[in-house]
């Protein structure tokens, strides 16, 4: 239990309650990060002065279950999440509230802030700041026009950038990408995402750009009940038509899906996400569906070795369905008011901490609500090229674009 404590008396220490936590201070005159930050901030609190799901979810070491069963090894991850996204039951976690840079798994949160405004078939005349939008790309002609429906195929199988930056400027208005990163804080608020800061819409680090694993799986459990989102990011790949304009002109071509192993193997896989920046390192998010429950993995600061990073989430999801309902860490608690009571939901551990791990503390939990009494869902099939009006058809192929701008190593 010491290790618990120890954890809880330093988490957002120099925190007032509601407050965001300190944002860390530029370091070089760089525009971002361009290394792991050795020392990741701890997360800030609730309105009510709370650690959000619970006390235990303060440790920076690996929680489990008491009794459970040894999690799966070549975990790489600094921080993870393992959660059930109908329940909100938090299964398994690695310092779940520590701040890390998101790198793109942050698109999943500008997608539910943008998609409920952009119809599908409206069409974008990309600008020539989007075009040239450092990191990965999809390959935008400026000057040129694209469906959202186009836009949000770029965006969710290879993390364009230059896709991002379209979307956020086209629901941004008047306001541009500035209104958008304004309405991701704002939304993140309202998830209950009390450790994340939006600096950019594409992921791109930000020096006070910081999230939590526990802030994901809040965005991640809002993600997939929208089932637009979910088509696009199921598509095996999309293709672009050729383009001209003032700027130039581009030749049609397919891209493909960078997480298709993840939804082709991993049985009922509903979703995924993948990140990578200097400073974020690998990230990772995913969800899967099997016999009515709805499991979802986040990953922050990974490697991919030796295990890649959809073969450890996959993993994680595989031990999570075997354990059953209602044994876990913490909840994911959602919005929590200033006047919301303070008393922790959780449950004391008993015993001593599992030998698997000199950081691994054990803990029980009931959930905070009740399992959602979900029908069987079957697995969607995947889908290439049109998914029902949700996305547009295109029957031009090619070699999809890449650019690589400065600092910005195969960054994602």
């Amino acid at each position: 239990m010491a290790l618990l404590v120890t954890a809880t008396l330093t988490f957002g220490a120099a925190v007032s309650a509601g407050a965001p936590p300190p944002a860390p201070r530029p370091t070089s005159t760089a525009a971002s990060p361009e290394a792991p930050d050795p020392h990741p901030p701890a997360g800030g609190r609730a309105p009510n002065g709370a650690v959000p799901g619970g006390e235990l979810l303060a440790s920076r070491g690996v929680l489990k279950p008491a009794g459970s069963p040894p999690l799966p090894t070549h975990l790489s991850a600094r921080a993870w999440v393992l959660t059930d996204l109908d329940s909100g039951e938090i299964l398994a976690a690695r310092d779940p509230h520590g701040r890390y840079q998101p790198a793109s798994i942050l698109k999943i949160l500008t997608a539910i802030t943008v998609l409920p405004r952009l119809a599908g078939k409206r069409t974008v005349e990309i600008s020539h700041s989007a075009a040239t939008t450092e990191g990965s790309a999809v390959g935008l002609l400026a000057g040129a026009r694209y469906t959202v429906d186009q836009l949000f195929s770029a965006l969710m199988l290879v993390s364009g950038n230059d896709a991002a930056m379209a979307l956020a400027q086209a629901y941004g208005g008047k306001g541009g990408a500035a209104k958008t990163v304004q309405d991701m804080n704002q939304l993140a608020q309202r998830l209950g995402a009390y450790d994340t800061l939006v600096q950019t819409a594409s992921g791109l680090d930000g020096w006070q750009q910081l999230t939590s694993a526990y802030d994901m799986a809040l965005v991640l459990r809002a993600a997939v009940d929208q089932p637009r989102l979910i088509a696009y990011d199921r598509q095996l790949s999309a293709t672009y038509p050729r383009k001209r304009s003032r700027f130039g002109k581009v030749g049609g071509y397919q891209f493909d899906n960078q997480s298709a192993r993840f939804l082709q193997t991993v049985p009922g896989a509903l979703l995924a996400k993948i990140g990578y920046t200097d400073a974020a390192q690998h990230t990772y998010l995913a969800a899967a569906q099997r016999n009515g429950r709805r499991l979802g993995v986040i990953l922050l600061r990974a490697q991919r070795t030796p295990l890649d990073q959809d073969q450890q989430a996959a993993a994680l999801l595989n031990w999570g369905f075997k354990r059953a309902a209602n044994s876990g860490v913490g909840v994911l608690a959602g919005p929590i008011a200033a006047t919301a009571p303070t008393t922790d939901p959780t449950t004391a551990p008993s015993g001593r901490p599992s030998s698997s791990s000199p950081a691994e503390a054990p803990a029980s939990l009931p959930s905070s609500r009740p399992a959602t009494a979900s029908a069987e869902r079957g697995r969607a099939p995947l889908v290439s090229g049109a998914v029902g009006a949700a996305v547009v058809a295109l029957g031009t192929t090619g070699a999809v674009l890449s650019r690589t701008r400065r600092r910005a190593r195969r960054r994602r």
